[in-house]
């Protein structure tokens, strides 16, 4: 059994996930304070909020969600020796809580301690894991950045998935709010053809532009829904098809979480879950099926497509 030696690389994965955690803690703290300041004593009943109020825990919420992605995926990173692109990855997230860090100010509303000795800690641990990536040479080296054909394939596949997203959610609305669609099958025929990368742009892009179209508020709690789902299903790039379905089962698993996580604290329990529902098994599994398919096709049709 292979042991786990206390070496600068690791310490500085084992530095990621503490600002990680303390970042999730001082996020949950300032929600149920943001509530609070809002007349609201709980989660476990319906949740009556302005849309004004709706846009500003969500996007609190986002960019928590977005700091900790960050900072847990350059861990990662530098856990694999990956050690420049661990790097970019967690000055992403010092950037990202940085900005969290100012919302409260920027909107007038109170700030707790933990919220603010949180995000300062989690800065600090984040600038630690960068300056370990930056000064640390790569052991292994990193593929190379998104070439002009991936940035062509982001750009059709961002275009299939706002399509399919708006045009078969603008036909089936849902009555807890929002809208339900398959434009989650673009997103898992790109990551499964082309992998995580083409995945997470394809979902995060192709979603938010089609809440844009549609005029959906809260747009921007696609970006990590939707992107952490496409990178997700990106996994399963070449592999067998049961671990296909397997890795975009998860993806869709983590996509109607981020939404549930959000829906939580702005509709409350009774609303989230059937919303939580809705997303996994009426969007994300039916998606699935169909992207399984069309994944398929295309390959059989394209078979120079693999290894891409």
């Amino acid at each position: 059994m292979p042991q786990f030696k206390l070496t600068r690389i690791n310490m500085a994965f084992l530095t990621g996930l503490v600002a990680v955690t303390v970042l999730l803690v001082a996020a949950l703290d300032q929600v149920f304070l943001m509530l609070a300041t809002f007349g609201i004593a709980d989660i476990f009943s319906v949740i009556k909020l302005s849309d004004e109020e709706k846009i500003k825990i969500s996007l609190q919420l986002t960019l928590s969600l977005l700091s900790i992605a960050f900072l847990l995926y350059g861990s990662f990173l530098i856990r694999r020796k990956l050690t420049r692109r661990a790097a970019h990855y967690a000055t992403v997230g010092v950037v990202s809580t940085f900005a969290n860090l100012a919302l409260p100010n920027l909107w007038g509303i109170s700030m707790s301690l933990e919220f603010l000795v949180g995000n300062l800690i989690a800065i600090v641990l984040g600038v630690i894991v960068s300056a370990v990536g930056f000064s640390t040479p790569p052991i292994q080296i990193a593929k190379a950045e998104v070439k002009s054909v991936e940035a062509a394939t982001v750009a059709i596949f961002s275009a299939l998935t706002a399509v399919l997203t708006a045009g078969v959610g603008a036909l089936i609305p849902s009555p807890t709010g929002g809208y339900t669609h398959i434009g989650d099958t673009a997103i898992f025929v790109a990551a499964l053809l082309f992998g995580t990368r083409v995945g997470a742009l394809s979902g995060a892009v192709g979603s938010v532009v089609a809440d844009l179209f549609v005029g959906y508020p809260r747009w921007f709690v696609s970006i990590p829904a939707h992107g952490l789902e496409g990178a997700i299903a990106g996994l399963g790039k070449g592999r067998h098809t049961i671990f296909q379905i397997v890795f975009c089962i998860v993806g869709g698993f983590v996509m109607a979480t981020a939404y549930f996580g959000v829906n939580l604290f702005i509709k409350g329990y009774p609303l989230a879950i059937i919303s939580y529902a809705r997303d996994f098994f009426g969007q994300a599994l039916i998606s699935l099926a169909l992207g399984i398919i069309f994944a398929k096709g295309i390959g059989r049709a394209l078979p120079q497509l693999k290894g891409k």
